[in-house]
């Protein structure tokens, strides 16, 4: 399954339900319904950055698009995980 790294802005004033579904998906280690699995989620004060698996970027963006998170392309990248 490939893998992405995403970032966004990190959301300071996000509602505690999201933050919840987001921990939720992260520790539950299953994929959501547009198949992206979080792996590891490294939080700053300004910006967020999300290692997942994911059939393809777009599931990316569908993911984070579902809890209000808006992902341009170039926000996504396809990363190899060395052995």
């Amino acid at each position: 399954m490939p893998r992405f790294i995403d970032h966004h802005a990190t959301l300071a004033d996000a509602p505690p339900e999201v933050m919840q579904e987001m921990l939720g998906r992260l520790r539950g280690g299953e994929p959501d319904e547009f198949g992206e699995r979080g792996i590891n989620v490294f939080v700053g004060p300004s910006e967020t950055y999300c290692h997942t698996e994911a059939p393809d970027a777009e599931a990316v963006r569908k993911s984070h698009a579902a809890l209000g998170i808006t992902l341009p392309p170039e926000a996504i990248t396809e990363v190899q995980v060395l052995p």
